[in-house]
């Protein structure tokens, strides 16, 4: 219980279809928390169910989740990003499973429908720090961010910021899927978030360089704040950890990401 403390663990999850199953008759999980809330659940139902074998999920976000795996905690890490060179070096290896849409999201009183990408680094960075500034009203912009260690925050800084740093006034959400929360408090706040996440009132997404953030827009190319979905284990997955990532991996695997994500080709 002392890693779930000290990584902030938003859930757990424990399933299982026989109770009186044993511990070693179990995989475990963290890391990412959009795969946590709308892909791990459902995949490790459909696991379990096939072979009494129990998936414990816990979140915690990208890094957490990456150095339960390295500490031997878990037997997979969910990342929002793919690995690093020291890490691969460290023995760890990513599966891809797909993209994750990155949504810019407003609140729903903002006149703004669309953005350049240049104007989102300009905000993200606080080089801009008025909607006027890019056509909107004159009032103050708030950003959002997501915490430290998430990867939807990684996520923005490589594909919005690139070389450049967050902004000093920002406002870091406590958690991941709270960052929407935050700017439906905020009419002149804006945020970037998973769209799987996104489910508070008053907000709403809009365009980047004319495009609207859909699973289409993202499989043509056409739109481009995705961020990468991955599993990481330690090495190549062995006997119930192989298993469970054939099942990851099958038509039925890749039909349960789909309902939230954009799967690999």
């Amino acid at each position: 219980m002392g890693f779930l403390w000290q990584f902030g663990i938003v859930t757990i999850i424990t399933l299982s279809m026989l109770g009186s199953a044993s511990a070693a008759e179990s995989l475990r999980y963290a890391g990412a928390t959009t795969l946590q809330r709308f892909f791990m659940p459902e995949i490790a139902r459909i696991f379990t169910g096939d072979t009494a074998i129990r998936v414990q999920i816990e979140g915690g976000n990208t890094g957490p989740g990456i150095s339960a795996l390295l500490n031997g905690k878990v037997d997979m890490a969910g990342a929002g990003r793919l690995l690093t060179e020291a890490e691969k070096n460290q023995g760890l290896v990513e599966h891809f499973l797909g993209w994750d849409v990155l949504a810019i999201i407003v609140h729903e009183k903002n006149p703004l429908e669309d953005l350049t990408l240049n104007q989102l680094q300009g905000i993200f960075s606080g080089e801009i720090t008025n909607w006027q500034e890019v056509g909107g009203s004159a009032n103050p912009i708030v950003v959002v961010t997501c915490p430290k260690g998430s990867g939807m925050r990684s996520a923005v800084k490589k594909l919005i910021l690139k070389n450049k740093n967050y902004l000093s006034r920002e406002i870091v959400s406590a958690i991941v899927a709270a960052s929407d929360q935050q700017v439906s408090m905020f009419p002149v706040g804006i945020t970037a978030l998973s769209r799987s996440m996104l489910d508070a009132d008053h907000v709403k997404t809009i365009k980047v360089d004319g495009v609207a953030p859909t699973a289409a827009n993202i499989a043509e190319g056409n739109y481009l704040l995705a961020k990468p979905l991955t599993l990481v284990t330690r090495g190549e997955p062995q006997g119930d950890l192989a298993r469970f990532m054939a099942l990851v991996n099958s038509q039925q695997g890749r039909a349960v990401l789909q309902k939230s994500f954009v799967p690999a080709k």
